[in-house]
């Protein structure tokens, strides 16, 4: 394993503690409570796991860019699943969004209740 491979792979593990560590902060509960309401008129998305998604096929297709052999472009074990994962992702994400787009224009957000 080269040099280079080796720095990929420990920025590779620092990230991943740094996400688990923030992961471990933001999911501590609080005290039980009402959820916090924005105004009327005011629409907010819902959670998604898309950008996780998304970021995920990045980070493989990253990979492949990054450990590929001398003479190709890509490993392909790595880039094509990456690329195959970031496009369902772009797909699935704005199938959301036109259909949140649907429901938004469908309904009144200025008369109805806060959600």
């Amino acid at each position: 394993m080269t040099d280079v491979a080796i720095g990929f792979l420990l920025l590779g593990v620092a990230m991943l503690v740094v996400l688990g560590i923030v992961f471990a902060i933001s999911s501590r509960g609080g005290p039980p409570g009402e959820k916090p309401h924005p105004p009327r008129g005011v629409h907010l998305p819902g959670p998604s796991f898309l950008p996780v998604v998304m970021s995920v096929g990045m980070l493989l297709l990253g990979a492949g860019l990054a450990f590929r052999p001398e003479d190709q472009v890509a490993n392909l074990w790595l880039a094509i699943p990456g690329v195959a994962v970031l496009v369902l992702g772009i797909i699935a994400w704005v199938t959301a969004a036109n259909h949140e787009w649907r429901d938004t224009e469908r309904g009144s957000h200025d008369d109805g209740a806060a959600h």
